[in-house]
């Protein structure tokens, strides 16, 4: 028998009852497990803040810059 997506995400999260919401009591614990995403997203905001990056050296800029800051945030915890 076929169950609805809602009932096999309530089954889902009963089982992992424990883990699913860990980020909220453990601040070492990512809220998400996708980092890829989460270090473009900044990349892709700032193109759609400015329409896009002025040159190509700009944009380079930008994503050594943003290096550093995601990797001092990784080290600092």
């Amino acid at each position: 028998m076929k169950r609805i997506k809602a009932r096999n995400l309530l089954e889902r999260l009963r089982g992992y009852e424990n883990d699913a919401l860990r980020f909220m009591d453990n601040k070492h614990v990512p809220s998400t497990n996708n980092r890829a995403e989460n270090d473009i997203r900044m990349t892709k905001v700032q193109q759609k803040i400015s329409g896009c990056f002025c040159s190509l050296d700009g944009a380079k800029i930008f994503c050594r810059i943003r290096s550093y800051s995601q990797t001092s945030q990784v080290f600092e915890t």
